[in-house]
């Protein structure tokens, strides 16, 4: 089971990736996918300073690449290093401002920082560039409920879970918070 949420993992960062970061000669696409791939493979094998790498790779051949700053800004903050996390999801931001998983991984950024205001506003604009992004209310559900908005947080889960967010374990352990904090069942 393990394994297959982290080739799902891979597969929906390097997807994303690609997606945003095509360019159009053939032979640099290869390199591109090749690189994107790796990177991906490693970030998902937990190898965070090897898919830095790749993706510093990436930049170095296609510098507006907005996927490598993308999985680079997951890496970076995998590592704890918030503060680089957010700058390259800013750069894939710079390159693509419609790039919807972007605002989300800078949000979460933002987040773990505490940066509450910042995170709101970043998951807000995913939200708004994608109406299905469950995983966006669902975070944003998250940092509601650190600011004490209780019902906010209420109304942002249940636009995730009308979504099909409810088989997400984190889910379930954030609404048993949610639910002892308010003494609301839903």
């Amino acid at each position: 089971m393990k394994r297959n949420i982290k080739f799902l993992l891979a597969f929906f960062l390097f997807l994303t990736a690609i997606f945003y970061c095509l360019p159009a000669q053939a032979a640099a696409e290869n390199k591109v996918v090749k690189l994107l791939t790796q990177a991906s493979r490693f970030l998902v094998n937990n190898e965070y300073d090897k898919a830095i790498e790749k993706c510093n790779e990436m930049l170095a051949a296609e510098p507006k690449c907005s996927g490598a700053y993308y999985l680079r800004g997951f890496a970076y903050r995998y590592k704890g290093e918030y503060d680089l996390s957010i700058m390259d999801f800013t750069q894939a931001l710079r390159i693509d401002p419609k790039y919807a998983a972007a605002y989300y991984g800078r949000g979460i950024s933002f987040a773990y920082k505490q940066m509450y205001a910042e995170a709101i506003s970043d998951f807000t604009d995913a939200i708004k560039i994608d109406p299905g992004y469950k995983d966006a209310y669902f975070n944003r559900a998250r940092v509601y409920y650190d600011m004490d908005e209780y019902d906010k947080a209420w109304d942002d889960v249940e636009k995730a879970k009308a979504l099909g967010i409810e088989t997400d374990l984190l889910y379930k352990g954030f609404i048993r918070k949610l639910q002892d904090a308010t003494g609301r069942f839903q």
